[in-house]
């Protein structure tokens, strides 16, 4: 029985990790940051951001703020990972693990939200009732 959970979950996190990939517009951004190409993609991030009905999207905030950071409009980059942590559940751990989340951005940020973290993660929590 554990196993057929274990399998259930992995499926299920596996889904949730590559829901976002099949998208062109997404793929768009990815690359576009990718290429040092930081304006273009926030912008085409934002285009994402504005049709899509996914609602898993606390990793493409965190691209949009890594964007910024790289840009450097720091302001801007904590404002999205504050929206991140208000909307999606980005959390404590995840300035630490998200493999997403650029690592000077990571200590920039927590750096910034830190005495305001339980307040946004509050946000977040109500926000599920």
């Amino acid at each position: 029985m554990k196993k057929v959970l274990l399998i259930l979950f992995f499926s299920l996190a596996f889904q949730f990790n590559f829901a976002n990939s099949n998208d062109p517009l997404l793929d768009k951004a990815k690359e576009l940051s990718f290429n040092e190409n930081y304006s273009e993609a926030i912008k085409v991030y934002k285009e994402y951001l504005s049709k899509t009905e996914n609602k898993n999207l606390k990793n493409v905030y965190v691209e949009v703020a890594n964007c910024y950071f790289k840009l450097n409009d720091r302001i801007a980059a904590v404002n999205y990972i504050k929206i991140a942590i208000t909307n999606y559940g980005f959390s404590d751990e995840d300035f630490i693990y998200n493999e997403t989340l650029d690592s000077e951005l990571s200590k920039y940020a927590l750096a910034i939200v830190y005495d305001d973290l339980d307040a946004l993660q509050d946000k977040y929590i109500a926000s599920l009732n």
